[in-house]
């Protein structure tokens, strides 16, 4: 690819990372085309061939290599024992995002695609094709795997439910950052501690009786 259509290229992405992370991704070609300085209204097709295409090259761009994915997965096998270390290191590898700017763009951007169907149901599915909802699904399933002590239809909501309120709460605070509202921000240790604390109580919460015997 010639320098200048790389370039072009990532142009293209860096600014329809930055708008689909504040304005969901609904936002008209013709404004990622202005925030890139792209006159040519068929350029985010030529680089990428559609929305949908450059929605997955973002993603992309931030995908664990397969290595990299099995090493997460290997991580958090170890700590399968103990719910909170498991959130303890899911809870890192998504706060850690929030260090750059592209880094807190994908991670509102995450949050946002991850609570639409069919990516939602697919979290609890083991094994997929696409490496970015492979990671999610299998931190969700060693969740899963941490809670035995409850019942099989409780603990397939709250892991789905426990990652969900992990990524929300850290697409929050990248947006508080980007909009520099210091007034909101607790140190950053005190708001990874904080945040492992909530999702662990709320996963390992006792169990009423009517959702232990799966009646309502």
């Amino acid at each position: 690819m010639a320098r200048d259509s790389a370039e072009t290229r990532e142009k293209l992405l860096r600014a329809a990372e930055y708008l689909f992370a504040r304005h969901g991704l609904d936002v008209p070609i013709r404004d990622i085309h202005a925030l890139a300085g792209q006159r040519n209204a068929s350029a985010l097709h030529y680089h990428f061939g559609g929305k949908r295409e450059l929605v997955l090259a973002i993603l992309e761009k931030h995908t664990p290599s397969a290595e990299e994915i099995e090493a997460i997965r290997a991580d958090l096998r170890a700590r399968i024992h103990e719910p909170r270390s498991v959130v303890e290191a899911i809870v890192r590898r998504f706060s850690a995002q929030l260090a750059t700017p592209d880094g807190r763009d994908h991670i509102r951007l995450t949050f946002q695609i991850t609570i639409r169907a069919p990516v939602r149901r697919n979290l609890l599915i083991d094994e997929l094709e696409d490496p970015w909802e492979t990671t999610l699904a299998a931190e969700t399933a060693l969740i899963r795997e941490s809670l035995p002590h409850l019942p099989e239809e409780v603990v397939r909501e709250r892991a789905v439910a426990g990652l969900l309120f992990v990524l929300l709460q850290v697409a929050e605070r990248a947006r508080i950052i980007d909009d520099e509202d210091d007034t909101q921000l607790v140190d950053e240790d005190d708001f990874v501690t904080n945040l492992i604390d909530m999702t662990t109580a709320a996963l390992t919460a006792p169990v009423s009786t009517a959702a232990a015997i799966g009646t309502t």
